[in-house]
């Protein structure tokens, strides 16, 4: 989702229409007032999909806020945006709507997206909304996005590092011993190496469990190979 924004120069040749096409670039151009304004407008469109009760609404909030992140829009600051993101990161785990007995808004595919650009965003309040999700959903999809993502924002203190480490170890000595989940297994190994490298190679024991774990369990070979290539990064710290 990032993009390299390419730089534009333009030069004013001729005099008699530099005073002309000034203006009509200052009448293109927004001030601060109604960049707010605007931002204010495009949230409570999004509020308003993110209530309604079904997938297509949901997913169409999630293209908004990629497109506002896409355009630096959106900041680790920015809590009304990382409170929808919470929230659609919630549908039908923590957060459940039941009609006639049945649970109407679980949504994995949501849920795994909102993991997607919490990580983009990152920040305290993402952090939290992620490990909240690593630890309540069930879904193994969604689970591997919200591991990915902690592993990309990483954290701000020790404490904070030791709590997701113990999070993502936790979740990888809970895999199925016969038939355990590859693509979580290799997000748990990328984030455990993201850590890593944040930490300068600062972690817990029970990260080089997990990752022994991963290489001597029942995955595909390429994660059994990635957890490996982690381990083996971590002698040369």
């Amino acid at each position: 989702m990032k993009k390299t924004l390419p730089f534009l120069l333009g030069l004013l040749l001729i005099p008699g229409l530099s005073f002309a096409q000034a203006a009509d670039a200052n009448s293109g151009q927004k001030t601060v007032e109604e960049k707010k304004l605007q931002s204010g407008v495009e949230v409570q469109v999004i509020t308003s999909l993110v209530s309604e009760n079904n997938r297509s609404d949901k997913l169409r909030a999630l293209d908004l806020i990629a497109d506002m992140i896409d355009k630096k829009r959106v900041s680790d600051k920015t809590s009304d945006v990382l409170s929808l993101l919470d929230e659609l990161g919630a549908e039908g785990t923590t957060k459940q709507v039941i009609e006639n007995r049945r649970l109407i808004n679980d949504f994995p595919e949501v849920r795994r997206r909102a993991a997607e650009l919490l990580g983009l965003v990152g920040g305290d309040q993402a952090r939290e909304s992620l490990l909240s999700m690593a630890t309540h959903d069930k879904e193994p999809m969604v689970v591997a996005e919200a591991v990915y993502s902690l592993g990309e924002i990483g954290a701000s203190d020790p404490t904070q590092s030791a709590r997701i480490e113990s999070v993502i170890t936790g979740l990888v000595k809970s895999q199925d011993s016969v038939r355990p989940d590859s693509n979580f297994a290799f997000a748990a190994a990328a984030a455990l190496e993201m850590l890593g490298k944040k930490n300068s190679g600062k972690v817990s024991p029970e990260v080089f469990a997990a990752l022994i774990r991963i290489q001597n369990g029942n995955y595909i070979r390429p994660v059994r190979e990635k957890a490996k290539q982690v381990l083996d990064g971590f002698t040369k710290y």
